[in-house]
């Protein structure tokens, strides 16, 4: 790749050693299962037909910044992959897997502080150690995001006044939520492999717009989100949304002042998609580039053939420069490279 632009990766997942070597031992949720010394195995629910995979770039370090300078990526935004330490049964059992989790991700960043930034994941088996958590990797470990999965605390929405605390702090300290989809709590997901191939998206999109309809946004207006996948499956709903809840605030509007796409022009997102048409649409349908960031998802996208699709968008150097860059920068607090 031309090394044209700087590159933040803002979706960008691993398993730290730590983490594989306490989850390899447990036989039930979350597990991990070595299959070759590519790949990896890792089951999140009783719904995971087809468990999340991950090539070498998700377990090697050494092979993640490979792809990332194949990719011309200068900084990653790096969160654990998922499913997350969440998915166990035991809450006391929870809240220990999110501080080895955590601590994984902190020791790469120590050992390549120019390279990467990390983004805490959390138990939520007692709310008030998970607060302790956050602010343990906000103050202590300089992480720069929560990465939170639709489906946290044993399958509840994200919507839940339980989650409230938590967000207050990450509006307090300026520090994003990161939506990413985790392990399905739907059984349906299991039929064809339709979970992995298109629904997680869908998850997304849902537990975006029920943090709106909550009132989350009223309550927080200054809470950072990024909603990731180019928003998702939202541009190509977003008007439904708007109409049906005008129609019927009875039902979906009752806790909030605007149409639902108001709010969403506050959501960051990263580019992660497959296609030059779909992309197109959705930085048009949602307002510009002004909140999209580069994400790869990788190990499971080809981090090089995102970047390549932003380059092919045909877009203006200074949108390619918000887009690879910019944006990122300034929503993570990251400074400029030297």
């Amino acid at each position: 790749m031309n090394k044209k632009f700087n590159i933040i990766d803002v979706q960008s997942h691993f398993l730290p050693e730590k983490w594989i070597n306490e989850i390899s031992k447990r036989k039930d949720y979350p597990m991990i299962q070595k299959i070759t010394e590519d790949k990896w195995l890792i089951h999140g629910s009783e719904y995971d037909n087809l468990p999340y995979h991950t090539k070498k770039s998700g377990i090697d370090i050494n092979a993640k910044l490979k792809e990332m300078d194949g990719a011309g990526i200068d900084i990653t935004i790096l969160t654990l992959s998922p499913p997350g330490p969440d998915n166990t049964s035991d809450g006391k059992e929870a809240d220990r897997l999110s501080k080895i989790s955590n601590d994984g991700i902190a020791e790469i960043v120590s050992c390549y502080p120019d390279r990467f930034r990390g983004v805490a994941n959390l138990g939520y088996g007692n709310m008030e150690d998970s607060i302790k958590e956050l602010n343990r990797c906000i103050d202590e470990l300089n992480f720069v995001g929560l990465q939170v999965y639709p489906y946290a605390r044993g399958g509840m929405g994200i919507d839940d006044v339980s989650f409230r605390p938590i967000f207050r702090i990450l509006e307090e300290k300026g520090i994003p939520l990161i939506l990413h989809p985790g392990s399905p709590v739907n059984k349906d997901y299991a039929s064809y492999k339709v979970g992995p191939l298109m629904g997680y998206w869908f998850d997304d999109a849902i537990a975006m717009i029920k943090l709106i309809l909550s009132g989350l946004f009223e309550e927080l207006p200054n809470l950072k989100v990024v909603c990731p996948h180019a928003w998702s499956v939202l541009p190509f709903l977003i008007d439904r949304i708007d109409i049906q809840a005008s129609r019927f605030p009875e039902f979906f509007a009752g806790n909030i002042k605007k149409a639902p796409s108001e709010y969403l022009k506050n959501v960051f997102t990263d580019c992660n998609n497959f296609s030059t048409d779909t992309l197109k649409f959705a930085i048009n349908k949602m307002g510009g580039v002004n909140k999209m960031m580069f994400g790869s998802d990788s190990p499971f996208v080809e981090a090089k053939f995102v970047a390549n699709l932003i380059l092919e968008l045909g877009l203006p150097s200074k949108d390619i420069e918000k887009i690879f860059y910019n944006n990122a920068k300034e929503l993570f607090k990251i400074k400029d490279l030297k």
